[in-house]
């Protein structure tokens, strides 16, 4: 199932070819972007629907909300789109539901950057990501790897099912050294700090960085729950013989202050602008980390992932330390981060692993040199 032999005709070529009925399942942010990219392509949307409970009385982009029920007897051969994300069963199961009565796709729009993975973008990166198709390790890497390229083409969010892996699995590809230092990149609230202590017993210091406000309240309450300490100071709080500390600020490839937008939808990322934006600090992994040695790094930092990894250079060049990282937040993550960390430490061996989630977040290249 090599997706990279044969380009397919994407998504938004089929919606505007069907000339049926197209509606919107869901009013976020992902809504706003898929109805931007369908105005751009001339093609009309029918209506838009939430789920039970979520319908009240309210319009999204002048187009009253409705029920599913409501727009299915008035558009019997309808297109639904689901435009957003999700691991929730109950949720995913009523996506299942009316997928066996309408045809049902999740189109894939960047979560930051404007670069729409569609068929123009895979054929002008197709040297790219040949390449690092040919760099994955294992078969379950270069099958995740073939069914992403076809989700992101095709918005059929069934293909990626059968490459759904859990968590514990890292724990089968890594091999930490005993007394191993985790950094946290995006540590959101905590719950990767919690899995990976959990998954490498080895751990015995964590660095948890997370620029969101309300997040980094969270991580510190998550920290202080179960990484109790008789300490004062709740940004250096130990269990047992793991220390975690929690610092509010956001990676990057530079020092001092940086300005995140204040309407940031999903997560916290780096803007160019400062109007409007919010200030906070940047930090680089060279500053953050100084002399102390880095064994695992998770990087999961809304779009700024590159920017990270760029203001880390020395450090990955000095330790050569096992990796995580996101690539679902900009379309060209698939290619640019594995093929920058490669061609810093070639010794790598990378993988591929999509963990259970609708759409293809969830998804991240780990880089390990045993």
């Amino acid at each position: 199932m090599n997706h990279l032999e044969e380009v397919k005709e994407d998504l938004w070529g089929y919606l505007a070819a069907a000339g049926r009925p197209v509606v919107l399942y869901g009013t976020g942010n992902g809504a706003d972007k898929i109805l931007d990219q369908l105005i751009i392509r001339s093609i009309p949307v029918s209506g838009v629907f939430a789920s039970s409970g979520f319908v009240r009385d309210r319009s999204f982009r002048d187009m009253k909300v409705e029920t599913y029920e409501a727009l299915k007897e008035r558009f019997p051969d309808m297109i639904v789109l689901v435009c957003f994300g999700t691991s929730l069963p109950d949720v995913l199961g009523n996506i299942d539901r009316i997928a066996k009565e309408c045809e049902v796709y999740a189109p894939d729009v960047p979560v930051y950057g404007n670069n729409l993975f569609d068929t123009a973008f895979y054929t002008a990166h197709k040297e790219e990501l040949g390449m690092v198709r040919d760099m994955l390790e294992d078969d379950i890497s270069r099958d995740t790897f073939d069914r992403v390229i076809s989700y992101k083409l095709t918005g059929n969010y069934t293909l990626l099912r059968p490459c759904e892996r859990d968590s514990d699995e890292i724990g089968r590809l890594l091999d930490l050294p005993e007394r191993a230092r985790y950094i946290d990149l995006g540590a959101y609230n905590g719950d990767t700090a919690l899995l990976y202590s959990k998954i490498f017993p080895q751990i015995s210091s964590i660095i948890a960085v997370e620029p969101d406000k309300r997040n980094f309240r969270k991580l510190s309450e998550t920290a202080r729950s179960f990484f109790p300490s008789d300490v004062t100071d709740p940004s250096s709080i130990r269990r047992e013989k793991v220390s975690i500390s929690c610092i509010r600020a956001l990676v990057s490839d530079h020092e001092g202050t940086t300005f995140v937008p204040r309407n940031k939808g999903k997560g916290v990322h780096e803007t160019e602008s400062s109007e409007n934006g919010e200030e906070l600090t940047a930090v680089s992994l060279v500053t953050l980390l100084q002399d102390q040695k880095a064994d695992l790094i998770k990087l999961d930092v809304e779009g700024n992932e590159m920017k990270a990894l760029e203001g880390g250079r020395d450090i990955l060049l000095r330790d050569k330390p096992d990796l995580i990282v996101s690539c679902y937040h900009r379309s060209e993550d698939l290619f640019t981060l594995p093929l920058f960390l490669k061609s810093l430490v070639p010794e790598y061996r990378v993988f591929m692993r999509h963990h259970p989630h609708l759409l293809c977040w969830e998804t991240e290249y780990i880089l390990t040199r045993r």
